[in-house]
């Protein structure tokens, strides 16, 4: 461990730098017209199905109930942060390899850096079962679009299996994991990467459909840190020096 020290205002600097988030309209504040219904993930500013599966835009502007804030077709959640996310399915049945993803540019990555890519995920009050297959993908130089309905035939940079079905539907879950880019991705794909014979699933009380329908906020996509910090919080002004223990 080192110690340093800062002025407070060039603290705040730094950690602003440190935070950049490569995703725009992360947290599906932003949008061209509030939805009407489901199946409108293009209302939300950048945002867009990535196949033809029908991924849904949900905003507390809307005036129908299908995909209003905090409670839409598939539930009632209030959002993670601001007003608005979006949702899709990650299982549709055993017969049915259905998915559903919702995909943007984003600011292109630097190959070779390392990034940590999390979100805020719930479980749909819908939902009869939860999925462990929910993941980011990321590319470039490829179609911004597919005609396809079913699974994704890649393998995402980012897999979140590790927290395995996540079940709740009460609050939202954070999941974070990292990468190291190989290319300058500037597109990002989220949704379920698993066919219907890999996929683990839990069953979940509650629903009213065999399936697994998932909301998400709050998308991250930023450089990891490098430097800890460790530091208790005290009372200081704008232009005070302190020590700042860091790793």
């Amino acid at each position: 461990m080192k110690i340093i020290s800062f002025a407070l205002s060039a603290l705040l600097v730094s950690l602003n730098a440190l935070g950049q988030n490569m995703v725009a309209n992360g947290s599906f504040e932003d949008y061209t017209t509030c939805p009407t219904s489901y199946s409108q993930t293009a209302n939300c500013t950048g945002w867009y199905s990535y196949h033809n599966g029908s991924s849904d835009y949900f905003n507390a502007c809307a005036s129908s109930g299908n995909a209003s804030v905090p409670t839409n077709f598939f539930g009632s959640q209030s959002a993670a942060h601001g007003n608005a996310y979006v949702g899709g399915y990650t299982w549709a049945g055993s017969t049915y390899n259905y998915k559903e993803y919702v995909s943007r540019v984003i600011t292109a990555l630097t190959p070779g850096s390392t990034y940590e890519v999390s979100m805020s995920i719930s479980l749909a009050d819908n939902s009869g079962n939860a999925s462990d297959d929910i993941g980011v993908y990321f590319f470039k130089n490829a179609a911004a679009t597919l005609s396809s309905i079913t699974c994704l035939s890649v393998i995402p940079q980012i897999s979140y299996a590790s927290y395995g079905p996540i079940t709740d539907k009460v609050n939202w879950t954070r999941v974070s994991a990292t990468f190291v880019a190989d290319s300058a991705y500037d597109h990002i794909v989220i949704g379920g990467f698993k066919d219907i014979n890999n996929i683990s699933l839990t069953p979940v009380s509650g629903g009213s459909t065999t399936y697994a329908y998932y909301y998400f906020d709050s998308i991250v996509v930023r450089l990891a840190s490098k430097i800890r910090f460790t530091y208790s919080d005290t009372l200081l002004c704008a232009g005070d020096t302190f020590s700042l223990p860091y790793t």
